[in-house]
């Protein structure tokens, strides 16, 4: 008599079937830290730009080029390097290009010219764009689904705790070591992180069954995640053929709808929260809120955004997506009214500034988590990859309009209101992204 053939189990019903393992739970740990590492970095070359264009004698508008270099390389490491996480695996990528982050950054206080200071800058930011989205992606294939978006969306809201540690250390470091000390600390420290992520990171389990079936690692990772399970006992749902890293696969019948949905809501959402990154101060001051008041109040900003990034992110996990994010976005909208319509107090501004915070930097947060569902393990990687460089689009722009709209002294008030309309268009496109991930097949 033949013997009874075990029945076959998706790792991902198996892993959605069980508390977060430890091996997940240390994969959540090291994606964080890559996190940590991209608000760190912005932060600091914030805090750094006054010293070193008087430096090189330049006025800090003239020190544009080295701005936008590290933002263009985020960018071209979203789009053209994130998606080799699909062709060889998450690990090496995100181990080799902190690696890469941790030696730009290293050289950076060694130029000895705008272009030079540019060029590093660049790569520094290559590093990030190819890192943080694989580090995404595979964080979203270990953690069970039932509490995907609230995990992801703390590993996400690690950004914030970086440039929260940028400045309260840059101060200090500029003092003691100048500006060169901060590129030299966000030079050891993605260095010494990924000495840790090559002891310590495994690849995607997900990515190994379906693309290397034979691999030695695929044993103890399942020992550690479902023990008794062996490697003929599990699968990857494959629904047809996937060109893996081929941005055309975004694109197809299948995919194109939420393609162009996330892509447009990050934009203008990174558009918003960009904005408000670097000019709120300049609208606090306006509104005759001392300094050190005003770096106060952006901070306000930036803990609503993580408060709010885990309570949208809490509430999606209980499959309210529409309504969810879409009621941030009009929360959003309604504090952005009253600066338009009245006249706050300085006590109601910080308030309403943590409130706003929680609507807009919360949904933005609660959305990187959304976007890695949106696709199966073969193109996860190079969705993100073009989710974040197609939204870079809005991160310059804002900072750029928000500049014009400062020219034509509207007015904090005034200038605040017209954050209304891309707001308002997150909150619409929040009520119709549902429809467009309906279609989510068991490739996802």
């Amino acid at each position: 008599m033949a013997a009874a053939v075990e029945p076959r189990i998706d790792v991902g019903q198996l892993i959605d079937a069980r508390p977060l393992s430890g091996i997940a739970l240390r994969v959540l740990i090291l994606c964080a830290l890559v996190m940590l590492l991209d608000g760190y970095d912005i932060q600091t070359m914030a805090l750094a730009v006054p010293s070193i264009a008087a430096h090189w004698e330049l006025p800090p508008a003239g020190f544009w080029l080295a701005q936008s270099a590290g933002v263009l390389g985020m960018g071209l490491g979203s789009a053209l390097l994130a998606p080799l996480g699909d062709r060889i695996g998450r690990r090496p990528i995100i181990i080799g290009f902190v690696l890469l982050v941790g030696c730009a950054s290293l050289c950076t206080p060694l130029a000895v010219s705008i272009v030079q200071f540019a060029a590093w800058r660049l790569l520094t930011g290559l590093g990030l764009g190819a890192s943080l989205a694989n580090a995404t992606a595979l964080t979203s294939e270990y953690v069970p689904a039932r509490r995907h978006t609230l995990l992801v969306t703390l590993m996400f809201s690690n950004v914030a705790v970086g440039a929260f540690v940028a400045a309260y250390t840059a101060p200090a470091i500029i003092e003691r070591f100048g500006w060169r000390g901060l590129f030299v600390c966000g030079g050891l420290l993605p260095l010494a992180l990924g000495l840790c992520l090559l002891v310590a990171l495994p690849e995607s389990l997900r990515f190994l069954l379906a693309s290397r079936s034979g691999d030695r690692a695929i044993g103890p990772l399942l020992a550690r995640i479902a023990p008794g399970h062996s490697r003929a006992m599990v699968y990857v749902p494959q629904a047809g053929p996937l060109r893996r890293g081929s941005v055309r696969e975004l694109l197809t019948p299948e995919y194109r709808r939420r393609t162009l949905l996330l892509w447009g809501m990050f934009c203008l959402n990174l558009a918003v929260v960009y904005f408000l990154i670097s000019w709120l101060p300049a609208l606090l001051g306006a509104e005759s809120w001392s300094r050190d008041a005003a770096l106060r109040g952006t901070a306000l900003f930036q803990a609503g955004g993580v408060a709010g990034g885990v309570l949208v992110a809490w509430r999606l996990d209980r499959g309210r997506m529409a309504q969810t994010l879409a009621s941030a976005y009009l929360v959003a909208a309604a504090v952005l009214a009253v600066f338009l319509l009245t006249h706050p107090t300085v006590g109601l501004w910080s308030a309403l500034i943590l409130v706003l915070g929680i609507g807009v930097s919360g949904a933005q947060l609660a959305l990187y988590a959304l976007a890695a569902q949106a696709y199966p393990p073969a193109i996860r990687a190079t969705g993100l990859g073009w989710t974040a460089t197609v939204s870079r689009l809005g991160a310059v722009c804002g900072p750029i309009i928000g500049g014009w709209l400062l020219r034509l002294e509207m007015g904090a008030g005034g200038i605040l209101g017209v954050l209304l309309l891309p707001t308002l268009a997150c909150a619409l496109g929040a009520t119709l992204l549902p429809r467009a991930l309906r279609r989510t097949s068991s490739r996802a």
